[in-house]
């Protein structure tokens, strides 16, 4: 039953959400909250039945922490998979077709099949040589597909960041057509300031998300500063992207034209 403790810790995973669907996203947000609030239920009555089964080792009190064991497992993976399959619509929905998080794009799927399958292999748990057999298993296989989440996640938050990159040239390519011709010298230099921090942003997007994939971050990815890292440069990103939309509105206000 040991074994049970490191099999069930599942945390939850952070994340930050914005921009989407509000249909599509209230279904796969619902579900995955349902599925991790049953995991966490089932996960607090296993908890008191192994405790009853430590203090009293009967047969029927081994029974019952198995089968509690059993049903927590169920839940874990539900939770799992139904959280792989929301991470896949929060990237998938900005279609962006950024080529640097295809990988992590596929390896969220693969997780997603993975999980949804562990949660039918658990179902056949029955004795406890059964339970010490699929947890060993478990916790060789499930590493590179819990992996997979954690780098997955970050991947989402950066189709969101390449979605507003896409959605501010759509409103630069808006507003050039409206702006007096020939430029003036002021103007001149504001749009010019514009096209070299986009192209800027577009670079640290690019640099950032191809060292998500180093073996320096990769290696740091179990490790709770993987996110605190990884948030600080994606908040650093989102503000640029709010500075450069704050100098297309100044140029929309003071020099474009009905």
């Amino acid at each position: 039953m040991k074994l049970l403790s490191k099999l069930l810790l599942f945390p939850l995973l952070v994340y930050l959400l914005f921009l989407v669907t509000p249909n599509v996203f209230a279904d796969a947000k619902s579900d995955y909250e349902y599925q991790y609030s049953q995991y966490r239920q089932n996960y607090i009555e296993y908890s008191i039945l192994k405790k009853d089964f430590l203090e009293n080792p009967t047969l029927d009190n081994q029974q019952k922490a198995i089968l509690a064991a059993k049903q927590t497992m169920v839940s874990r993976d539900l939770a799992k998979g139904s959280f792989a399959a929301y991470l896949l619509f929060l990237c998938q929905d900005k279609q962006t077709n950024y080529a640097p998080i295809k990988p992590s794009i596929e390896a969220i799927n693969q997780a997603k099949t993975f999980y949804l399958s562990e949660a039918n292999k658990s179902q056949s748990v029955v004795t406890a040589s059964d339970l010490v057999s699929y947890t060993q298993n478990y916790l060789t296989n499930t590493v590179t597909h819990d992996r997979s989440l954690r780098s997955g996640n970050v991947a989402c938050k950066i189709s969101q960041l390449v979605r507003f990159q896409i959605e501010s040239k759509n409103a630069y390519d808006i507003i050039l057509p409206k702006l007096t011709s020939p430029f003036s010298a002021a103007l001149k230099t504001r749009i010019d300031d514009l096209q070299t921090q986009g192209n800027k942003i577009n670079d640290t997007i690019n640099v950032f998300t191809n060292k998500l994939y180093s073996e320096e971050i990769t290696d740091n990815i179990d490790n709770e500063s993987y996110f605190t890292n990884n948030s600080e440069t994606i908040k650093k990103i989102k503000n640029m992207q709010l500075k450069w939309i704050d100098g297309l509105i100044d140029i929309d206000l003071n020099y474009a034209h009905s």
